[in-house]
C-alpha cells in the first residue's frame, strides 16, 4: 500500500512538472501578433511654391513575423502620425491584396480604437493566409499646396497601430513605434516678384543740377518693392545696364549729354556711376508668406541742358538666387 501510494505520488509529481514546463514554452511563431512596413523612399520633390497639391501613389509592403507554417490571422492596422508631427498630410489606402480597404489611414493620436470587427474605414486589412507573411499595399500621399517644409529629406515616421484575431478566437492588440517611415526630398524654392510701378521721375528737362539738389523726396526719390517668398537662404545681386544712369536711348552711351546720374538703395548698400558695383547680400528664408525689400532710386542730376528725348531710362536687373544650404552668415532682409 505504501509502495502504491509513492508511486502515485511520483507520477503526479512528473505530470505537475511537464503541465510546468509546458506552460513556460514561448509561443509559436504564429502565435505571434505583429505588424512592420517596408520603408518607402520618393523620388519626386516636394514644392512649397507649387500651386497644386503634392499627391504621390507608392508600394509598401506590410510583414509579419513567422515562417512557411505560419497560420491564417485576420489582420488590422491604423498609421498613426507622430505626436510632434502636426504637418496637414494625409496617408490613404488605395488597395490592399487580397481584399481592397480604402480611405484615410491617418490621424491624430490616439487614433480612433480598433475594434473585433474588420474594415473599419481607414484600417488596412492585412489578411495573412498559410504560409504567407507578406502582404503588398497601394497607398497615397497628399500634402496641400502651400505647405510650408524646410528644404531637405523629410523622413514621415507612423506609429502602427494594429489587432490580430487568432483561430482559437483570441485578441491581441499592439503598437509598432516608428513601424513606417516615408521619406521624401523637398526642394529649395524662390519667387520673386515686383510689387507696384516701375519708378518715374516724370518731366525732368527743366530742372537743373542745383534745382534737382534742392528739390523735395517727392520729386527725386521713387520707393518701390521686390516681394520674395524663400523656403530656404537665398542670395540677391543686382546690376544696372547703364552703370546707374539713365539714357536718351535706354543703352550704353559714352555722350555725358545723353545720360542722366541717379543713386541706387538696396539692402543697405548704396550704388552711383562712382560705385557701380554691388556686393551679393545672402538672405534668411523668408517663408511661403514672404517679405518686401525695399528698392529706392534717388534723381541726383538734372535733365536740363541734356540731349531732349522722352525715353530717358535705365535696365536694372534684379537677380534672386535660391541656395541648398546656409552660407556665410545671412541677415533678414525685410
Amino acid at each position: 500500500m505504501t509502495q502504491i501510494l509513492i508511486r502515485l505520488c511520483a507520477a503526479a509529481l512528473i505530470m505537475c512538472w511537464s503541465a510546468a514546463v509546458l506552460a513556460q514554452r514561448p509561443p509559436r511563431v504564429f502565435d505571434r501578433c505583429e505588424v512592420t512596413f517596408t520603408p518607402v523612399v520618393l523620388s519626386q520633390a516636394y514644392n512649397p511654391m507649387s500651386p497644386d497639391d503634392y499627391v504621390q501613389t507608392f508600394q509598401t509592403v506590410m510583414h509579419r513575423p513567422g515562417g512557411d507554417d505560419t497560420r491564417g490571422m485576420n489582420y488590422s492596422a491604423i498609421l498613426l502620425r507622430r505626436a510632434n508631427d502636426r504637418l496637414p498630410i494625409e496617408i490613404y489606402i488605395l488597395d490592399v491584396e487580397g481584399g481592397t480597404s480604402t480611405g484615410k489611414a491617418l490621424y491624430d493620436r490616439p487614433g480612433p480604437p480598433l475594434g473585433p470587427e474588420l474594415g473599419n474605414n481607414g484600417e488596412i486589412e492585412a489578411r495573412f493566409n498559410l504560409g504567407i507573411n507578406s502582404n503588398p499595399a497601394t497607398m497615397a500621399i497628399r500634402i496641400p499646396a502651400g505647405t510650408e517644409i524646410d528644404p531637405g529629406q523629410l523622413v514621415f515616421e507612423f506609429d502602427v497601430k494594429y489587432l490580430c484575431n487568432h483561430d482559437d478566437e483570441r485578441t491581441e492588440r499592439g503598437n509598432n513605434n516608428r513601424g513606417f517611415t516615408i521619406s521624401f526630398p523637398v526642394s529649395t524654392a524662390v519667387q520673386a516678384s515686383l510689387v507696384g510701378t516701375e519708378p518715374d521721375f516724370g518731366e525732368i528737362g527743366m530742372l537743373s543740377d542745383i534745382d534737382v539738389a534742392g528739390a523735395p523726396p517727392s520729386t527725386t526719390r521713387r520707393d518701390h518693392y521686390m516681394r520674395v517668398a524663400s523656403t530656404g537662404p537665398y542670395e540677391v545681386m543686382v546690376v544696372s545696364q547703364n552703370s546707374w544712369r539713365m539714357t536718351a536711348s535706354g543703352a550704353p552711351t559714352g555722350n555725358a549729354s545723353e545720360r542722366i546720374a541717379y543713386r541706387y538703395e538696396l539692402l543697405d548698400q548704396e550704388l552711383d556711376s562712382s560705385r557701380p558695383n554691388f556686393t551679393p547680400v545672402i538672405c534668411k528664408a523668408s517663408g511661403i508668406s514672404g517679405e518686401n525689400i525695399r528698392l529706392t532710386a534717388t534723381l541726383t542730376e538734372g535733365g536740363q541742358g541734356k540731349l531732349p528725348s522722352p525715353n530717358y531710362r535705365d535696365i536694372i536687373t534684379v537677380t534672386v538666387t535660391p541656395l541648398a544650404v546656409d552660407v556665410g552668415d545671412p541677415e533678414r532682409c525685410d
